[in-house]
């Protein structure tokens, strides 16, 4: 059976559908040995060229936005019937309004937040989803998402048959994990952040959605109460950044923002954090969480959306604007050993849940699933 991907989502830098992807790639070369697979995007890309047949598709003199469309709808439609593809896999969650006879599409849908808050999206992205994904969902054969949260968010928005949504759990790369000598190899590059020996870390990005102002609430109320704890926020800006930056500048003295960064320095900044801290409002699945937990971070997280699923027990929940909850409890972390401890080993025990190789099978067998049913 002859599979396509289509990549794009990787030409414009990583984002947690990109990381999702890119851990993907890697990982169905060690399970598939049976089915061909190609993979359709507009750059290079770092994956086994041996078993991927990789397709590049060159932008013309145009903005992404309007070639995207194009090439959505003209190109790769084309580019099934050239190839003789089978099943069409689409991790940006749009479809072509175009489809060949007898292919099968899977999308993704990682979550339906520009539907049901709506505030937190441009107006031109809101526009752009409500014009192409109704009519992308009519052709999809199967729906993949990343919780049983999203699933009934996607059944219940769209009104599409819950057999035909799988889920597929996001998983972190094995790159994250822990390491016992984490002080005998700190690059100069980490060491001149002049970061304080404890920190809280927060990881995604800096937009209103994820509460970052609720965040800076949070490490006010510490810091009045005489914690000597300070707050890196690792990402880059969104949608309603310019509010939430004017509140930064005043507080450059105890929150460290940083952006650009590989997953090797990552790891760095989550193994020598004293906990992870999450209070966004809203997640289709929460990746971020999920590799602090992997690396036996203590994570302080909201109790909504999917993340009671994805961070359960191995975490201390709450409220998204329950800042008092978060500050009590990330002062019973400062002051008690042994509970720090144990929320340590409680987020290892969670993160052992969602496990790469087993979730990589499951969107395999769908694949396959879908050349049993033609």
């Amino acid at each position: 059976m002859k599979i396509a991907i289509d990549a794009r989502v990787l030409d414009k830098g990583i984002t947690g559908t990109g990381r999702c992807l890119e851990n993907l790639l890697r990982e169905i070369p060690k399970i598939d040995k049976d089915n061909k697979y190609y993979v359709f995007s507009g750059k290079n890309l770092d994956i086994d060229q041996d078993f991927y047949f990789l397709n590049i598709s060159t932008a013309p003199f145009l903005p992404y936005k309007f070639y995207s469309p194009f090439w959505l709808n003209k190109t790769l439609p084309h580019l099934l019937t050239k190839y003789n593809i089978d099943v069409l896999f689409s991790p940006n969650i749009l479809l072509p309004f175009i489809k060949p006879r007898k292919i099968k599409y899977i999308t993704v849908i990682h979550d339906v937040f520009p539907f049901t808050y709506k505030q937190y999206y441009p107006k031109s992205y809101r526009y752009y989803l409500s014009l192409f994904l109704p009519k992308s969902l009519k052709k999809a054969d199967r729906i993949i998402t990343s919780s049983e949260f999203s699933k009934k968010e996607i059944v219940k928005t769209f009104n599409f048959p819950e057999n035909k949504i799988e889920v597929v759990f996001t998983c972190v790369p094995y790159k994250f994990e822990q390491n016992k000598n984490k002080e005998n190899y700190l690059p100069d590059s980490f060491i001149n952040l002049n970061l304080s020996s404890k920190y809280l870390l927060y990881v995604g990005a800096i937009e209103k959605r994820k509460n970052i102002l609720g965040l800076i609430k949070i490490i006010d109320r510490l810091k009045q109460n005489g914690s000597k704890l300070t707050l890196v926020i690792v990402g880059k800006p969104n949608h309603g950044f310019n509010e939430i930056s004017s509140e930064l500048k005043k507080r450059e003295d105890y929150i460290k923002c940083i952006s650009n960064v590989d997953d090797e320095f990552l790891n760095l900044l989550y193994m020598n954090a004293f906990a992870f801290i999450f209070p966004s409002f809203y997640e289709g699945f929460g990746i971020p969480p999920l590799e602090a937990m992997k690396l036996g971070i203590p994570v302080i997280s909201s109790n909504t959306s999917s993340l009671q699923e994805v961070v359960g027990e191995g975490g201390l929940l709450h409220n998204p604007e329950d800042f008092l909850g978060f500050v009590d409890d990330i002062q019973r972390l400062e002051g008690d050993y042994h509970f720090y401890n144990s929320m340590k080993e409680k987020a290892t025990i969670q993160a052992k849940k969602f496990n790469l190789r087993k979730e990589t099978q499951k969107l395999v067998d769908i694949f396959n699933s879908l050349s049993i049913s033609s």
